[in-house]
């Protein structure tokens, strides 16, 4: 690590400093109070910007979006301040991959890239993403489906997780919005978690039902953290739909009443009221059980069509509120509401679902507007919730695909500091401390998210007045705007708000 020097000359450089909130930036603030400039090739003057850490993103989905190796700058995260991101969220990751069925899904996420799909356990992921290059710090986890994919036995599932930890990831990660939840599931995940608290990881889980069974998801994730004692954190946490907004009071009092009998287990959340999801999500739970060919022989099926119709007329779909993000098969439709299209196929929106998803294999991306704005803000205060992104890296040049991006991948955190920090009542010190320090401390991370002697030179320094986001869902690819300079361990990755030439990230490997 070098050191950096910001300002001008030593006078200035104690008063500019100080100008950043963060608790950890005053700490060096003072740090420099009591020593000697250091010299350097290059000074940044940091006169009226902000200096804080670099953000961590700890629900990133770079590597199954298929970002990590096609746009490994990662551009649209550097614009935002993000130094580090954490893969293998939502029960897949791209390692451990063993079998038929786990090297399909590797040349799926993979494709379009230059990267040589030769790796099995994490560490050889690891080495082929250090290869390669990348523009941001990468860490991960192990997704429970994909150890689940790779080995049917509970002890072959053992020694995969087991290996996978030795090797350098973080933790695993659950999904079970696919999945019957049975006493069965919950005691081979509690088994995983016992595991993973033995090795001192994280536990990264989307509840099973964010609906109308919110709140015992959220009890039963509970129970889950109590029992085996791992540090957790609800991936995206929210109250989807209507029926459910009612009950996030309720999750809040439950996760605070956790935490203050000393069960370690919070919550990210992304600053947006639209979510960004697959259609397939919207389908009855017992039709989308299993994958993609059992759910989409469900859907040809004549008999099970018309009652997974049935099922969806049951709910309030709000077909005006749900845009179409991407589809492969059918680009026409892409930024059309469901309502729109339904029109357009003269059929009801249940019925376009179910067409939608047949032509296109399934594989359409939404965005629906089913978050409550009073909800988030309580998120957004709630004194240990995170900020992620809940997206992933892109550059500019990915417009070309005809696809639409959640805008959040190119401007969660700046919005989370600029317009919902200020609504939620969060002051700037501890919308940075929820960017930076409470991430790190969570995955692990001694030497990152605070700015300290010896500590990793992840630094952010932007603009408060210009930090800001302009990506919105139908035109989202624009960067944010106020980061002037970026470093990533030393290096400058942004300079005067331009990405530089450079891959400056690493891999970050747990150790054990």
């Amino acid at each position: 690590m070098r050191k950096i020097v910001v300002a001008s000359e030593a006078k200035q450089s104690r008063k500019r400093i100080k100008l950043a909130l963060s608790p950890a930036t005053f700490q060096l603030a003072t740090l420099l109070d009591a020593t000697p400039v250091y010299s350097s090739r290059e000074v940044i003057d940091a006169t009226n910007l902000y200096v804080t850490p670099g953000f961590i993103d700890l629900t990133s989905h770079a590597d199954t979006y298929g970002t990590l190796f096609r746009m490994p700058f990662q551009e649209s995260l550097l614009m935002q301040g993000v130094t580090t991101i954490l893969l293998g969220n939502c029960g897949e990751s791209l390692a451990p991959m063993i079998g038929a069925k786990s090297s399909f899904d590797l040349e799926k996420w993979t494709s379009d890239s230059s990267v040589s799909l030769n790796w099995a356990r994490v560490s050889e992921y690891y080495a082929n993403i250090a290869k390669h290059g990348v523009g941001v710090n990468v860490a991960t986890l192990v997704g429970e489906n994909t150890i689940k994919n790779s080995a049917k036995k509970k002890e072959e599932r053992v020694f995969l997780l087991e290996e996978s930890l030795k090797d350098g990831a973080w933790g695993i990660s659950s999904n079970f919005n696919f999945v019957d939840w049975t006493k069965a599931l919950e005691e081979e995940t509690l088994y995983f978690l016992e595991i993973v608290k033995k090795f001192n990881g994280l536990y990264k889980i989307h509840l099973r039902d964010e609906g109308k069974d919110f709140l015992p998801s959220v009890a039963s994730l509970i129970a889950l953290t109590r029992a085996s004692g791992a540090r957790t954190i609800i991936s995206h946490f929210k109250a989807v739909g209507r029926g459910a907004w009612h009950d996030f009071a309720d999750a809040l009092h439950m996760i605070k009443t956790a935490r203050s009998e000393g069960i370690d287990v919070t919550f990210d959340l992304f600053p947006y009221l639209r979510t960004g999801s697959m259609l397939v999500s919207l389908l009855p739970l017992w039709s989308r059980v299993g994958g993609d060919e059992e759910i989409l022989k469900r859907l040809k099926s004549p008999d099970l069509a018309s009652k997974i119709a049935m099922d969806l007329a049951k709910i309030t779909l709000h077909a005006e509120k749900i845009l179409i993000a991407s589809a492969p098969h059918d680009k026409s439709i892409v930024g059309q509401t469901l309502a729109e299209v339904s029109a357009k196929f003269s059929l009801s929106p249940e019925a376009t679902i179910i067409e939608l998803l047949k032509i296109n294999e399934l594989k359409i991306t939404i965005f629906g507007k089913t978050l409550n704005a009073k909800n988030l803000l309580a998120s957004a205060s709630f004194s240990d919730s995170i900020v992620s992104s809940d997206g992933a890296g892109y550059n500019l040049e990915h417009m070309l695909s005809g696809e639409l991006v959640h805008p959040r991948s190119f401007g969660a955190f700046p919005r989370f500091f600029k317009v919902i920090a200020e609504k939620s009542g969060t002051t700037r010190w501890k919308a940075i401390e929820k960017m930076t320090s409470l991430p790190a401390r969570m995955l692990g991370l001694s030497d990152r998210g605070v700015l300290a002697v010896n500590a990793i030179a992840d630094i952010a320094i932007f603009n408060p007045g210009e930090f800001r986001d302009r990506a919105t869902y139908k035109n989202p690819y624009r960067y944010a705007t106020g980061l002037k300079f970026l470093l990533i361990n030393g290096k400058l990755s942004v300079k005067a708000g331009i990405v530089q030439s450079e891959r400056n990230g690493v891999v970050l490997k747990k150790n054990v």
